[in-house]
């Protein structure tokens, strides 16, 4: 229970990774907060949950759950959850910006030919959503000198894939690492740490529906990974526990891989 007493705000947390990480952090003694366009985003993709909601299962664990509908590429929208979590739950400790994904068709993602509207949806989605979030919580963590942040880049931000798609996603994502450790120099002095991580290859109800099933992908995936398998979302929140607890007290401005070996450097 290293995080009772705090209370997480986790973007994109209907489903897949984003619900990982809600489930852990409520297994930590968080109080959560379940932030995504529809909380009944699961069904989506047909996953397979534990309740009605991610906000039910949260509950479940014993803790405090809010659900929040907004769209995390909107300021406003940001500005007004932020300021009903604060009304409602007295204080935000922990943000994790979980929200993103690729824009548009995998087929149409180069870099050369890329549409204006998936370009500019791919920002939106993967960098502007994060931003957002994160300016919205500092003068909060800022006023307790304490908090902890963590963005999702990705393993495209790391390296190029091969072939040259999903270049505009990728193009946010490393957005998202240089944003972090920029706000890591910023935010340090108030105790607030600000790291990322960066997954390879998750299997989530949504990439085995959009990427996974395209022919020949998965054997192309996991012939990348020497530890033989792809990751599982609680793989990632693992990660995310590292920097919220005091195991990463003393880490700030890093971007983690989580890729079983995928990203050789």
């Amino acid at each position: 229970m290293k995080l009772k007493g705090k209370t997480a705000l986790v973007t994109g947390a209907a489903g897949g990774i984003g619900r990982a990480h809600a489930l852990r952090l409520a297994r930590l003694g968080a109080d959560v907060v379940i932030n995504d366009l529809d909380l009944q985003a699961y069904r989506k993709y047909g996953e397979e949950i534990g309740a009605d909601s991610v906000v039910e299962e949260v509950r479940m664990l014993g803790v405090r759950c809010l659900g929040v509908e907004a769209d995390v590429c909107k300021k406003a929208e940001v500005g007004k959850m932020v300021e009903r979590v604060l009304d409602e739950l007295g204080h935000i400790d922990i943000l994790i910006n979980n929200a993103g994904g690729l824009a548009g068709e995998v087929s149409q993602s180069f870099a050369s030919s890329v549409s204006e509207e998936d370009l500019r949806a791919n920002l939106d989605r993967n960098l502007m959503g994060t931003i957002f979030c994160c300016q919205a919580v500092a003068e909060p963590m800022k006023s307790q000198r304490w908090g902890r942040i963590v963005n999702t880049s990705s393993q495209a931000a790391l390296q190029t894939m091969a072939g040259g798609n999903f270049a505009s996603y990728a193009a946010a994502k490393a957005g998202v690492i240089a944003y972090t450790r920029y706000l890591a120099q910023e935010l340090g002095p108030y105790g607030i740490t600000v790291n990322c991580i960066s997954p390879a290859y998750v299997r989530t109800a949504r990439l085995e529906k959009i990427v996974f099933s395209l022919p020949g992908k998965r054997e192309q995936f996991l012939s990348q990974i020497p530890l033989g398998r792809m990751a599982v979302p609680d793989d990632i929140s693992k990660g995310v526990e590292f920097f919220v607890t005091d195991l990463g007290d003393y880490v700030t401005g890093q971007c983690l891989s989580i890729c079983g070996g995928a990203i050789k450097f």
